[in-house]
């Protein structure tokens, strides 16, 4: 029999993720939420009250170093994020981090550092979804050939502006420059280059773009980018993300090109359309959608466990920050810009 894994929730600055994992775990019974800790005490009591946590903690220390805890779930504040990430490894915890996982590639090195020192797992926040039916599925179609080559891939995601707390119309930190390194674009533009990288097991070679304020001029943070991605293969893929649509409209999109085939995600049907020639589809076939995201709860207890190969590391974690940050230079610079290579010292 497993013994039960007791993991702390660090921060709850990413509440959209956090709430819904703290209910998840406290939901099982090989997995213990053992404590959470957050700044305003108000917010951790409201949480550990509808997750069944007894444990509140202010200071987030107070979990990372203790030795009964196995596991933290950080979803502090990007600016926040290295400090635990790193403390957490040196205490030999694994880890579930935010994206991303710092707000430039100085402070991510030293998290990549400091979990290779101690040897634990890793696992990006953004990469989860390749565990999700719908990434494994795509996965597999492309690695067995049935839609040929991915010859390019266009996202769109439109979304209202973030909230520092559910019903608060302030972004709070979200917007905050000083403490996330963009706006709009990256917020879900990470998760959409993530999907990218593996679908194709390739890099992003190069990108260029803009940002811009389109609703929300007085924002310090853009509300709206697009990039153009090219892949080291050849893959071209074009990334808009924004924060301009009325709040709690919501609406995402994806096209993947294939030489053989091709598919339509639509975000507002739910629905899952596919240009194919094996079956079951002949033609353009719409089929069931299929599940678009997991928890990653399964596979990091996997990890920890010694029971799985990790679908991401913080290498993964790593450069995607590394592909964001070049689409911000390129977007001051006007230029195309080539994502920086995980440096030696990270080695």
């Amino acid at each position: 029999m497993n013994v039960t894994i007791r993991v702390a929730l660090v921060g709850l600055d990413h509440w959209y993720t956090a709430i819904a994992l703290a209910e998840a775990i406290s939901a099982r019974d090989d997995v213990a939420l053992a404590g959470i800790a957050d700044a305003e005490p108000d917010r951790a009591g409201e949480v550990a009250q509808r997750s069944g946590c007894d444990r509140v903690e202010q200071q987030w220390r107070a979990l990372v170093e203790d030795p009964d805890i196995d596991a933290v779930a950080s979803f502090i504040s990007t600016e926040q994020n290295p400090d635990v990430c790193v403390a957490a490894a040196e205490a030999g915890k694994h880890l579930l981090s935010i994206k991303p996982l710092a707000r430039n590639l100085e402070e991510a090195t030293r998290v990549v550092a400091a979990v290779r020192r101690a040897g634990v797992h890793f696992l990006p926040a953004e990469s989860r979804h390749r565990l999700s039916d719908l990434s494994t599925t795509l996965k597999l179609w492309l690695t067995e050939g049935r839609l040929g080559e991915l010859v390019s891939a266009s996202f769109s995601l439109w979304a209202g502006l973030p909230q520092r707390w559910p019903g608060d119309i302030d972004p709070g930190w979200f917007a905050d420059p000083a403490r996330a390194p963009g706006g709009a674009w990256i917020d879900h533009a990470i998760y959409q280059l993530d999907l990218l990288r593996f679908l194709l097991d390739d890099e992003v070679a190069s990108v260029s773009g803009r940002v811009a304020n389109l609703r929300d001029v007085h924002l310090p943070v853009e509300d709206w980018g697009v990039a153009t991605v090219a892949c080291a293969g050849g893959t071209q893929a074009i990334l808009e993300d924004t924060w301009t649509s009325p709040q709690g409209r919501f609406q995402q999109s994806t096209t993947l090109v294939c030489s053989k085939g091709g598919i339509r995600l639509d975000g507002i049907r739910n629905s899952m359309q596919v240009l194919g020639g094996f079956p079951p589809f002949s033609g353009w076939v719409e089929t069931e959608p299929l599940q678009r995201r997991s928890d990653g709860i399964d596979h990091w207890l996997a990890l920890i466990r010694g029971e799985a190969k990790p679908v991401a590391t913080v290498d993964d974690a790593w450069r995607n920050l590394a592909a964001c940050s070049a689409f911000y230079e390129a977007a001051r610079s006007g230029r195309t810009v080539t994502p920086q290579e995980l440096p030696n010292e990270a080695a």
